[in-house]
């Protein structure tokens, strides 16, 4: 059950935080659109492939920083800054008007080679899950194991490859939509990072 529960949070925790319309998910609309949704899902491939190794040296950070002694008052602070970040930033992108900038334009080279470079100049996702997975581990919901860690990052790299399986699906419905979706899961993320800040901050006092 423990090996289950390791993945299906990595899984979540991905995938709600790759919903909010992004670089990434709307390219991943925009080629489905544009070629077809077969490229839209070669796309979703390749992104989801440097998911797995951004997550998994991530993760190991993690464990490095949680096994010195000396560093875990500063991860949790970390912790507390990276999460204050975050609900700002949730907050200000749900606070933007509702146009919705085009991604950026790609040539027409492979749509798997695209997803590989967008997902590998995606510098925010490296803290994103050393920060997760550290809060994560603080709460004793996953455990630094080498099994348990290949399967939080597998988790990890699927709940990204499902939810960009979905963008790709319903592109044209998520084009239109996109703006009430960044409102509604924008204020919802900026409130549960929030939460996290401080319970974070009051695991420490």
């Amino acid at each position: 059950m423990s090996l289950f529960i390791h993945f299906a949070i990595g899984f979540v925790t991905s995938f709600i935080g790759t919903t909010p319309p992004s670089m990434l998910n709307m390219t991943t609309a925009k080629i489905s659109l544009e070629r077809t949704k077969n490229e839209g899902i070669k796309f979703a491939l390749g992104v989801s492939i440097i998911v797995l190794i951004q997550a998994y040296i991530a993760v190991l950070l993690a464990r490095y920083i949680h096994n010195s002694e000396n560093f875990e008052w500063y991860i949790k602070i970390t912790g507390i800054i990276i999460f204050i970040f975050l609900s700002v930033y949730f907050f200000l992108q749900a606070s933007k008007e509702r146009k919705q900038k085009d991604p950026p334009e790609y040539s027409k080279k492979s749509s798997l080679l695209i997803g590989i470079i967008f997902s590998s100049l995606n510098m925010f996702a490296i803290p994103f899950y050393c920060g997760v997975s550290s809060a994560l581990n603080m709460f004793g919901w996953i455990t630094f194991n080498q099994i348990n860690i290949i399967l939080f990052v597998v988790g990890s790299a699927l709940g990204t490859y499902s939810l960009l399986y979905v963008y790709a699906s319903s592109a044209v419905k998520i084009q239109h939509k996109a703006s009430l979706i960044t409102k509604n899961l924008n204020y919802i993320l900026s409130i549960l990072t929030a939460i996290m800040a401080l319970a974070t901050l009051i695991n420490i006092l």
